[in-house]
């Protein structure tokens, strides 16, 4: 352990003399976290919608009223020729087209039902169908009004009660349905793999660029010890990362930190585990910085990203590539923050993710050591 204290000292303070790179672990990622935590939203909201009216009458404009008082579109009339709706969708001008055809106030007041036309920026799925969700969702509204105006109209006896089916619904843990609630808890684990990963990929490469590695070698230390003291700064660095980001997640973006903090920093430090064992792995087998970073970025980082479910759902990949999930420690560590933040599960839930990150790791830094050789091939 002496051995290994000297090498982390002299880890620490070359550390400290590169101010570069001291920026790079502490102020980047909480910068990043700022910066995508606002970024990454994929609520769909303030949609610009037009309306043609064809109709010109107190049932239409009451249906344009009601779009518009929803809250979900930013409603606006359309005219001129028809032949020109498609091209506002095209040029990304609107993201729906509403058209209300002639004779929908003759139908209403008839009682007989009545549709409209809606045109559907489908470019982007997820804001075609939340488009649609919105539009149907207000298009109901208007209805329900509509029958509850003949309904007390009609007078006592007049006609019975129409029957309605209410679906009272409750969602848990995330009331507002916010997906930044969702994301930034993630992002600090993609910020936290993507960072420690690199620069310990990187650590064992750079004292064979700038000649230092014979200074090594000629050492006691052994290989394990070598490779833990090279690894202890950045098991440092990560968690004081954590830390850092905790008043950002809390205070600025006002995610809810229902679980345990022990258990936060405790998964934190089997998953950093995984990311350092990665990365001394990758620095085993490249000669060159370039080169890790390339096998880390492409080869790691890229996979992991969109395989672990911090951007699309495991459920929803094709079974062979939901198998390859399995095996992605990020998708176990994303598991324990979703679960820590927003449900406040505690460990007898997420003992299992945390065994398999615990796994993962032991297994790449043994795999790692094993590979390492004290020599300069």
């Amino acid at each position: 352990m002496q051995r290994i204290r000297y090498l982390l000292v002299k880890e620490l303070t070359q550390i400290r003399r590169d101010p570069r790179l001291m920026g790079i672990l502490m102020v980047v990622p909480v910068i990043q976290l700022l910066i995508l935590g606002f970024a990454a939203n994929t609520d769909v909201r303030d949609i610009a919608l037009a309306v043609r009216d064809n109709d010109h009458t107190f049932q239409s404009r009451e249906f344009v009223r009601t779009l518009g008082a929803s809250g979900w579109f930013r409603v606006s009339a359309l005219d001129g020729p028809a032949a020109g709706d498609g091209a506002r969708l095209i040029a990304g001008r609107v993201g729906l087209v509403v058209v209300i055809p002639p004779g929908f106030g003759r139908q209403l007041a008839r009682g007989a039902g009545a549709s409209v036309q809606a045109l559907v920026d489908g470019a982007d799925s997820n804001f075609g169908i939340q488009g649609v969700a919105y539009l149907q969702r207000a298009t109901r509204l208007f209805s329900e009004r509509q029958v509850r105006l003949v309904l007390g109209g009609a007078g006592p006896g007049a006609a019975p009660p129409l029957p309605q089916v209410v679906a009272a619904t409750r969602v848990w843990y995330n009331p507002d349905l916010l997906s930044r609630w969702y994301m930034v808890p993630a992002l600090m684990g993609v910020l936290l793999l993507v960072t420690t990963m690199i620069v310990s990929s990187m650590a064992l490469v750079k004292e064979r660029e700038e000649g230092t590695m014979e200074q090594l070698i000629v050492t006691p230390l052994r290989p394990f010890e070598m490779i833990a003291g090279k690894l202890l700064p950045f098991v440092i660095i990560g968690f004081i990362m954590v830390t850092l980001s905790l008043p950002v997640m809390l205070g600025i973006f006002g995610v809810p930190l229902r679980g345990s903090v022990a258990l936060l920093y405790l998964g934190a430090g089997t998953f950093l585990l995984t990311t350092l064992g990665l990365g001394v792995f990758i620095s085993t087998l490249v000669h060159t910085q370039q080169q890790a970073m390339l096998i880390a970025v492409f080869f790691v980082m890229l996979p992991f990203v969109l395989l672990s479910g911090f951007i699309f759902p495991v459920e929803n990949m094709p079974p062979p590539i939901q198998v390859v999930a399995q095996v992605i420690p990020l998708k176990y560590f994303l598991t324990i923050v979703r679960g820590l933040f927003l449900k406040g599960v505690g460990f007898d839930v997420l003992w299992r993710d945390y065994l398999i990150l615990l796994g993962w790791g032991v297994g790449i830094l043994g795999l790692a050591v094993l590979k390492f050789r004290k020599r300069l091939d």
